[in-house]
């Protein structure tokens, strides 16, 4: 903590304080006179120097009021951690080859998809939004802070909703679309598939590509153990979109590993602490006023007693 001025060019006052105390002091003839009238020389003297209780008293009223004029106030500054959250984007494929039940007992891929995404989600506390697609991809919840939606979001998914086919690249760009304008400094976008692009138009590499401008990364997730002959050109695909983002790919052939997929991406996703710095006044020309009107009052006072002194 530190004193300092808000208007420090009112100090230069104070350099009219000394001639105006030269001008003010108490002549010799008091004590001369107090000498007369009886009293011992040693005792004059003595009440001699109380006729400069006056002076001092008024002298150190201007001195108050000027430093109040010049705005006096203490200066704390101190570090503040600001956390920085995340902007995330899920983004679940609801192909009919979600129903597939490769992922565990009788639980189809879609069921296993929700429920792991469900426990990430409950997990974290970010700004989160969901892009359902097949054939082509929907943006079924914009991103909110409120956990309780998106989790209602994410469990209402169904196979059906979507016209056939797989969509990666329309996935990407409706992902990237929510998180664009999003205020986060981290944006990241989940997307889980288990089948190959398969949809005319825009390449996925080149929806990655636009991603990557706005800084998002992609992490892009395979399941499902059996994904037939075009397994190699989905892995082509996601591996390029995680290379192109920042971010990495990654296969799930039941429930466990996905379960490790999420944690493993919730622990690379995490929160930036940012430091701000804070700068705290606390004003004191109150208190200098009231000390200055108080020792003015007491000039005056004592004008009319016995220690009063006539410049």
């Amino acid at each position: 903590m530190m004193l300092d001025f808000a208007q420090p060019r009112w100090l230069l006052l104070l350099i009219a304080l000394l001639p105006l105390a030269v001008l003010l002091r108490p002549g010799p003839a008091s004590a001369l006179t107090m000498a007369a009238s009886g009293e011992g020389f040693g005792r004059a003297a003595r009440r001699s120097w109380l006729q400069w209780v006056p002076l001092l008293l008024r002298i150190g009223s201007f001195i108050a009021l000027i430093g109040a004029l010049a705005g006096p106030q203490a200066v704390r500054t101190f570090d503040e951690p600001q956390v920085e959250g995340i902007g995330i984007a899920l983004a679940l494929d609801l192909s009919t080859s979600m129903w597939a039940e490769d992922m565990g007992a009788r639980v189809s891929r879609l069921d296993v998809a929700k429920t792991t995404a469900m426990s990430f989600i409950d997990a974290r506390d970010d700004d989160i939004g969901l892009v359902a697609f097949a054939g082509e991809a929907l943006t079924r919840l914009p991103l909110t802070h409120d956990g309780f939606v998106v989790l209602d979001a994410v469990d209402q998914l169904e196979v059906g909703l979507l016209t056939d086919g797989t969509d990666i690249a329309g996935a990407i760009a409706a992902g990237a679309g929510l998180l664009e304008d999003a205020p986060h400094e981290s944006k990241v976008l989940i997307l889980v598939t288990d089948g190959a692009h398969n949809k005319a138009g825009v390449m996925p590499d080149l929806a990655a590509r636009a991603a990557a401008a706005v800084g998002i990364t992609i992490y892009p997730v395979a399941i499902g153990q059996e994904r037939g002959r075009d397994q190699t050109a989905m892995e082509t695909v996601l591996t390029q979109a995680a290379r192109i983002t920042g971010g990495e790919y990654f296969q799930a052939t039941d429930v466990n590993a996905l379960n490790e997929i999420y944690d493993e991406i919730d622990r690379r996703v995490q929160p930036s602490e940012a430091t701000i710095q804070r700068v705290e006044v606390t004003p004191y020309r109150w208190l200098l006023t009231m000390v200055g009107l108080v020792m003015a009052v007491m000039a005056i006072a004592l004008r009319g007693s016995p220690l009063g002194v006539l410049p």
